[in-house]
């Protein structure tokens, strides 16, 4: 009776912590956002007003007394002290009407911004939530367990009961699922001997273990191995981000085919985003050059241009899928989900035909009006995306032309691979969101949820009638690198060679219902605590500048990123040795939209529909006749 009273006791000190903890995040979290859209305070109107009193009473008497005692030698009289005193009040009065009217518009702005921004954060880990979840659907029953037992030893705070059932999901050992649980509670309270103790004491069945969840997942097996030995994540180091996930979004949108990239870049992008908005700064080390670097200058111009058409071309395939997205989801046309998953060019003649269709329906009320104002829109943005293709790849073909004329010189092709690097020199630069820039990003955020009705009413995220699935959430992610571009530049190479340099924070304390400012709390703090590492981030700048640019790793130079970074010496050394390649601009890709694009701008026919489109939006259609509806 005593153990269960002293147990509830314990239960119920875990709770009111936990409650605690939640209230300081929201605090801490509310005052974060308040922070980032009041740019400035407030005055006071009182203060205005004493201050205009005062302006126009004593000191404009002063200031002309004292002018005329210097000027003429004797007092100002009172007519004109009146005619200054009334000016300035006048004046002032002025100006207070209109930072009054300022205010109103000003408030309104702010007030909409702030719940954008608290919109964002809120919706950002729910769609985490969301995307590990259809990941985990996605598997069969043995491997879902075990990504799910791993996704609880990835936990930065987990409790010793949940890791014990991590390990017995993952093994299906109960002892050693009591031997983790033990481990955990004495490396809480920091009785480093016992843990040794039962590590010690467990070591076979540990290896066991170990070669049986190797032999399936190994990535798993290296987070059971930590836990079983007393080793838990930590914060400050935090957690490695996947290769290449920016650069697998951005080819699924360039090609136009979601199976290129996956749920698990999707995650690395809404955590990458939620970071930004919460305020982390990622440090990139770029590099400067001097003297002949002809060919290499040509080549990041090339890498530059593309990166640009690229973008232009995922923009405007992005706007088409949306706007098929927002037929569909209005069930006023003929549009439905299967049609969602056509190739671009049948798509786009499906759109078309569902565009004509609603023009010649005579259907009535707010929401075709609604439906029509977003297709108008939203293919304008396509078609202006679409106009610009031609000019990006234009510029592209240009660069690429100059590259290889410098490339295929008779003193370029004898040249040798540079013997010194004086002329290179490494600077740090940060990257992050501004104050401004946050709410820009969360302000296109959330017109992007508006517009495809994405929404969390309960315990499952929805996109207008249906439920939010695994293409949702990868146009999501490819909308939200597009809405992060201008900002951070995701297509430059050197920016995603940053981005996977700097590891993530844990973001474990994020939990399914928590509020929006308990969210900011959190993000704002473990951002915080994330430490930057330099070494991982100056061993790619080192390989890319050995294979690429040819600069051979000297001593000297391993010597400078080892002191000055922390780079690995062993992993610069391989690079040293490795070879050296034959560097070249990626080529411009080749599929349905980089051909179908180009004629949504230039066809008449869909000029003529946008022209019939904008006309209808002006001017609703008429109600059907009593002997028509008959």
């Amino acid at each position: 009776m005593l153990g269960l009273f002293r147990r509830q006791e314990e239960e119920f000190s875990q709770v009111s912590a936990t409650a605690g903890e939640r209230v300081h995040l929201e605090v801490e979290g509310r005052s974060r956002i308040n922070d980032v859209v009041s740019s400035a305070r407030r005055v006071p109107w009182s203060l205005n007003l004493l201050q205009l009193l005062w302006a126009a009473g004593p000191v404009t008497f002063l200031a002309m007394q004292g002018g005329y005692w210097m000027g003429f030698g004797h007092a100002a009289p009172a007519a004109n002290f009146i005619f200054f005193a009334v000016f300035t009040l006048l004046f002032g009065l002025i100006g207070l009407l209109a930072r009054f009217f300022s205010d109103v518009v000003g408030g309104r702005r702010q007030i909409q911004a702030r719940a954008n921004l608290t919109r964002s954060i809120d919706m950002i880990p729910d769609l985490l939530f969301a995307t590990r979840d259809l990941a985990l659907a996605e598997l069969p029953l043995e491997a879902r367990r075990r990504e799910a037992a791993g996704v609880l030893l990835r936990e930065l705070d987990l409790g010793p009961e949940s890791v014990a059932l991590a390990i017995r999901e993952l093994t299906g050992d109960t002892h050693l699922g009591e031997v983790a649980e033990k481990i955990e509670i004495y490396r809480r309270l920091g009785m480093l001997s016992r843990v040794r103790d039962l590590v010690e004491a467990s070591a076979e069945q540990r290896a066991a273990a170990l070669e049986l969840v190797h032999a399936s997942t190994p990535e798993v097996a290296d987070l059971l191995r930590e836990r079983l030995t007393g080793v838990a994540p930590s914060q400050e180091y935090g957690i490695a981000r996947s290769e290449q996930f920016i650069e697998h979004l951005l080819t699924a949108a360039e090609l136009d085919d979601l199976s290129l990239t996956t749920l698990t870049d999707v995650r690395e992008l809404l955590v990458l985003a939620f970071e930004l908005v919460n305020g982390r700064e990622l440090t990139q080390l770029v590099f400067d050059y001097a003297g002949d670097w002809e060919l290499a200058r040509a080549m990041d111009q090339a890498e530059s241009t593309h990166s640009e058409y690229r973008l232009a071309l995922a923009t405007a395939s992005s706007h088409v899928r949306e706007l098929a997205i927002l037929l569909a989801n209005s069930r006023l046309t003929s549009l439905d989900d299967e049609d969602l998953r056509r190739p671009l060019p049948e798509l786009l003649a499906t759109i078309r035909k569902a565009l004509r269709a609603l023009l010649a329906s005579r259907l009535t009320g707010t929401l075709r009006q609604r439906l029509l104002g977003d297709a108008v829109k939203r293919l304008r943005l396509a078609r202006s995306a679409a106009e610009a293709l031609d000019w990006h790849h234009g510029r592209y073909r240009e660069a690429l032309a100059r590259w290889n004329g410098l490339r295929d010189r008779p003193e370029t092709r004898a040249r040798r691979p540079r013997t010194r690097s004086q002329g290179i020199r490494i600077r740090e630069r940060s990257i992050g969101l501004s104050d401004d820039q946050k709410l820009a990003v969360a302000d296109a955020f959330c017109e992007y949820l508006d517009e495809l009705h994405i929404r969390n009413p309960g315990q499952s995220l929805t996109r207008g009638p249906n439920a939010f699935d695994a293409d949702d959430a990868k146009r999501l992610a490819i909308r939200l690198t597009l809405i992060l571009e201008p900002y951070v530049r995701l297509t430059d190479p050197s920016i995603q060679r940053a981005v996977y340099g700097n590891n993530a924070p844990y973001l474990g304390g994020l939990q399914v219902g928590m509020s929006a400012d308990a969210k900011a709390g959190l993000g704002a703090a473990v951002v915080k605590e994330v430490q930057q590492d330099l070494g991982r981030t100056a061993e790619r700048l080192a390989l890319q500048l050995h294979r690429v640019y040819h600069v051979p790793l000297s001593q000297s130079m391993m010597d400078f990123l080892v002191d000055q970074y922390g780079a690995n010496r062993e992993r610069l050394e391989v690079i040293a040795t490795g070879p050296i390649e034959r560097a070249a601009p990626r080529e411009a890709s080749h599929s349905a939209a980089t051909h179908t694009l180009p004629a949504l701008a230039r066809d008449t026919g869909w000029t003529q529909l946008l022209t019939a489109l904008e006309a209808a939006q002006r001017t609703p259609a008429q109600p059907q006749a009593k002997s028509d509806q008959r």
